[in-house]
């Protein structure tokens, strides 16, 4: 059986029934053959429990490890000895009815080969997951934050076969994560404040042992949870709120009122701010048109006053040397900054303006609708997580070619999951690493693969939703880096402590 056929293989784990590490190895007709022909590497062995299922080209597994009660078993046939690590290897079965150690090592031996298989196990009170995988995708880690049915928050690293490879259990909530290129889990901590209210706001950036190396904040203001951009040369591109006063009589508001405008920062290592950008003159109040009802009806206290968010930037993305990318929901609109001048040099979407591009070939007569995570693929198009907040249509990924010398943006296709009919706020789409597409749809339980050719190719059901699914940057990391440091932050733990964080129990840095 080929790896790409490997992935028609349905993986599940409910929060009602979830299985445990009982392994049950009995080899395939393919593992057996005589007349000396080789065996496939890849031949899958039948295992329960296992994640991914068991077979010999993988030596790295994760499992519920008997905490659903269920014990571990271990069978060989035609021939097979197995044992956990440590035993000799026999041709009888091996039960073990509860694993307390995090990790087992089950020794597989046969007349032409042997290998150690390590199992990973999974915290208990570890959040549901259930994978469908449809069609062949290519080998590649993403990441996404939820929290499970206790509220618990998560950050977790899954391969695109659904097997989680990486977590961690955060202090506080986690609104979205990633892995940038040196290896380092970064994610942005959330009190629910809506947009940068609160001081303790911060990116945390880990280690894969779980260590915390450093928080990032923007200068002079509070860093928002929306955007953290690595750039090639180690700085960041971050957003914040600033507030100001504006009258808002004309749109329904009061004469004096305490207003947040969006501001972009790039900061280096050493958090220093090296550029920023202030939608403040340069997107008009006007812009926000139909927002204005939602932003008057939802205001947040800041400052001892009810601020409102006009403008609501979710995503920065770099265009060149020379330009910024920002997508701001509240104007239903993506803009092209200067970084030089700080002018607006195109726009898309949104109320029209003098920058307003022409947008040729889209079936939606109103392209975007409180769109999230504009971003650039390697064709140089311009990709958009269109919610299609309050339009007459299903949230889709779309994506535009800029014709900027003529003014247009031209209609490349868009990516829909029929599972999906609404998206209220949030979401993203990405480009994989080997090829193909991959969608969060914001307020949906639901992360959706897609291939080259824009076919469903897996889909990830979670207990909630995710703010973003985020790949792992080629080269940044592997499943035997974040498998060991999973060992190191088990070693670092406390005795019996349940959590998986390391820091459970201790002051939450500031």
């Amino acid at each position: 059986m080929t790896r790409s056929r490997r992935h028609r293989q349905r993986v599940a784990c409910r929060a009602g029934a979830l299985l445990s590490v009982a392994v049950l190895l009995l080899v395939c007709g393919g593992c057996g053959n005589s007349a000396g022909e080789p065996r496939d590497p890849a031949a899958p062995l039948e295992s329960t429990g296992l994640f991914p299922p068991l077979r010999w080209d993988e030596r790295r597994y994760v499992s519920r490890c008997g905490s659903d009660g269920r014990p571990v078993a271990v069978r060989p046939v035609s021939g097979e000895r197995v044992a956990l690590k440590g035993d000799t290897p026999r041709p009888s079965p091996v039960l073990i009815r509860d694993a307390r150690p995090q990790e087992i090592a089950v020794r597989i031996v046969s007349d032409d080969r042997a290998g150690t298989f390590r199992v990973r196990c999974l915290p208990r009170d570890f959040p549901a997951w259930r994978f469908d995988s449809i069609r062949p995708t290519r080998p590649g880690l993403f990441v996404v934050s939820y929290r499970g049915r206790d509220g618990r928050p998560w950050v977790i690293v899954f391969d695109t076969e659904g097997v989680p490879r990486w977590w961690f259990s955060p202090d506080t909530r986690a609104l979205w994560g990633q892995i940038v290129r040196d290896g380092s889990v970064v994610w942005a901590r959330s009190f629910g404040d809506g947009y940068g209210l609160d001081p303790r706001m911060a990116y945390e950036v880990h280690s894969e042992s779980g260590g915390l190396l450093s928080l990032v904040r923007t200068a002079g203001s509070i860093v928002d949870g929306h955007e953290y951009r690595e750039l090639p040369n180690g700085n960041v591109l971050l957003d914040s709120y600033v507030p100001e006063t504006a009258d808002l009589r004309r749109f329904g508001g009061p004469r004096r009122a305490a207003i947040v405008s969006a501001e972009v920062q790039e900061v280096d290592p050493a958090g220093r701010v090296l550029w920023r950008w202030n939608s403040r003159g340069h997107i008009s109040l006007r812009e926000t048109g139909r927002w204005w009802r939602n932003v008057l009806g939802n205001p947040r206290r800041r400052l001892h006053r009810e601020a409102f968010d006009p403008v609501h930037i979710n995503s920065i993305e770099p265009r060149g040397s020379g330009e910024v990318i920002v997508s701001t929901r509240h104007t239903d609109a993506v803009y092209g900054i200067d970084r030089a001048t700080g002018e607006i040099r195109w726009k898309l979407g949104g109320v029209p303006t003098a920058r307003s591009l022409q947008i040729v070939g889209d079936p939606a007569k109103r392209p975007l609708g409180g769109q999230h995570d504009a971003r650039l693929d390697r064709l140089g198009r311009l990709t958009i997580f269109d919610n299609g907040k309050d339009r007459p249509r299903r949230p889709r990924a779309v994506f535009y070619k800029l014709d900027l010398a003529a003014g247009r943006a031209i209609y490349r296709g868009q990516l829909n999951d029929p599972l999906v009919r609404r998206s209220h706020c949030c979401g993203s789409v990405r480009e994989l690493p080997g090829g193909g597409w991959l969608v969060s749809w914001g307020d949906n339980k639901l992360v959706t693969g897609f291939d080259r050719k824009g076919r469903i190719a897996f889909r990830l059901h979670l207990p909630a939703s995710s703010f973003r699914a985020v790949p792992v940057p080629p080269g940044a990391t592997s499943i035997g880096q974040l498998d060991r440091g999973l060992g190191a932050m088990r070693r670092q733990a406390k005795p019996g402590e349940k959590s998986p964080n390391p820091r459970s129990g201790q002051r939450l840095p500031s």
